[in-house]
Parts: structure tokens; C-alpha cells; sequence
């Protein structure tokens, strides 16, 4: 990636709107005819299989819980590339993989079309380094935020 990517990318992350959800979250198997619970952030399916991700309270889970955290774009700056940035930058910083999963951004419009094709992310990071991944991504939003 250059430079200009880099710096262009920096400005998206520190522009966005990001939170950090509560708790912990996991995939949990969603039978057949049932409509996901309220909680639910997203539902994939894998086959025939469907899952959801919900809150849980059992964040040691060895086969995964997930921090979560979420990303709205700014409507003025292409979030092109972001997904793949980020990730690339938390696998070499703090060593860890990542779950990312779009939605339909409700506030919608031209500009939102434009900059992240009508979407915001959810990110989950492994409930262990949670704490780290967090902290890493707070680093690059400060890092764009005191260049101004």
C-alpha cells in the first residue's frame, strides 16, 4: 500500500463514527423456521446452516467469542480499501485475525453510496485481545486526529 493510501485511510478511520459494543458476542446455530433473536447484530449461513451472531456472557469460549466494534463512514472520504488496510494492520501489529460483517448503513444517501457503497462494518476481534485491538485501532484514530 503507498503512502497516499496509507495517510487517505488514516483520514477515513479518524472520520468515522466508532464504537465499541458491549459485551462479548458469539456465532450460536439458528434452527430451522425460527427468526433470529432482537439481539442478533447479523445472520450468515454456511449451506443449509444458519448462525447468528448474539450476545453471550461467556467471553472464554475456546471455539469464539468476539469483541465487537463498529465502523459509520463519513459520507465525504472513499472508504475503498479500508477493510483490507485494517485488517493487514491489526494482523501485523498485535497479531490477530478478524471477522468483518457489512450492513445497509440506515442513514443511506448519494454521498453514503460514494464513500462506503451504503454500508458500515461490524469487526469482531477475538474476546482474549480484545483490549489490545481496541486499543490499537483508538491509536490510529488519535495518530490522524493530532496531524490536524
Amino acid at each position: 500500500m503507498s503512502d497516499l493510501d496509507d495517510a487517505r485511510l488514516l483520514k477515513v478511520i479518524a472520520k468515522a463514527r466508532f464504537e465499541v459494543l458491549d459485551g462479548f458476542y458469539a456465532f450460536q446455530h439458528l434452527a430451522e423456521g425460527h427468526p433470529p433473536r432482537p439481539a442478533a447484530l447479523a445472520c450468515v449461513r454456511d449451506g443449509e446452516s444458519w448462525s447468528e451472531l448474539v450476545p453471550t456472557t461467556d467471553h472464554e469460549q475456546a471455539n469464539g467469542s468476539y469483541k465487537v466494534v463498529s465502523f459509520h463512514f463519513a459520507e465525504e472520504l472513499s472508504a475503498s480499501g479500508f477493510v483490507g488496510w485494517l485488517a493487514s494492520h491489526l494482523k501485523r501489529s498485535i497479531g490477530t485475525g478478524v471477522i468483518v460483517i457489512c450492513g445497509h448503513d440506515a442513514r443511506g444517501g448519494p454521498g453514503l453510496w460514494k464513500a462506503a457503497q451504503g454500508v458500515f462494518d461490524y469487526w469482531g476481534v477475538p474476546a482474549a485481545v480484545g483490549p489490545e485491538a481496541i486499543s490499537e485501532i483508538r491509536s490510529l484514530i488519535e495518530r490522524e486526529e493530532s496531524a490536524y
